[in-house]
């Protein structure tokens, strides 16, 4: 495993590009055109892709001092999340690029409840993927506890975030928690990870001077 500040510093700017990518990617309205596809399609892939690379980093971090169980598990966990939320992003988009031409020729219910199934795969999909990055965040919190630099001010956070963020989407299952009237725990997740982002490339330049 590498054990390089000057890799822990890009990860760790991989890790806030990452959440920039995914804010970009919710909030511009991207045009319902080939280009407008394309282009979104790359901004959204790089959210996990960078997050996998974020996740390797600080995995590695941790481990340049105190290696554990958790603290692999957590990196497991957090590639099975980062990938199966990539696969649902690549649904949404192709539904929602193909699903006019699909329906065309279809009556008007047949057409809204083809649409309502469809989206229940990416439904599926997100909540895979909220209950896989939701245990890497247990784990990677276990592991922090230890970690010079880290400590419980970031583990216990994880540790929250992450039981929250299962519980939430067990008990509303299989709607997404925002759509049943309860707490979306995701933007809160987001700021977590974005601020350890930060951190980890402040502990990688640090070590490195």
């Amino acid at each position: 495993m590498i054990q390089s500040p000057d890799f822990w510093i890009r990860s760790g700017i991989a890790g806030v590009l990452s959440v920039g990518c995914y804010i970009l990617a919710i909030t511009i309205p991207w045009p319902q055109t080939q280009t407008g596809t394309s282009v979104a399609i790359v901004v959204v892939s790089a959210w996990p892709i960078l997050s996998i690379v974020y996740a390797y980093g600080l995995c590695s971090f941790i481990a340049a001092e105190n290696d554990s169980a958790a603290n692999r598990l957590g990196l497991i966990f957090a590639v099975a999340g980062f990938a199966t939320v990539l696969a649902m992003i690549v649904v949404q988009l192709a539904i929602g690029a193909a699903i006019t031409d699909i329906t065309n020729d279809l009556d008007k219910p047949i057409a809204i409840a083809l649409t309502r199934g469809l989206r229940m795969i990416d439904h599926g999909l997100d909540v895979a993927w909220d209950m896989l990055i939701g245990t890497a965040l247990i784990f990677s919190g276990f592991a922090m506890r230890r970690r010079t630099g880290l400590r419980l001010a970031w583990a216990i956070p994880s540790v929250i975030l992450g039981t929250a963020l299962i519980v939430l989407n067990v008990v509303t299952f299989p709607w997404p928690p925002a759509d049943r009237g309860l707490f979306d725990v995701g933007p809160l997740i987001g700021i977590f990870v974005m601020a350890l982002a930060t951190r980890l490339a402040v502990l990688g330049w640090r070590s490195r001077a």
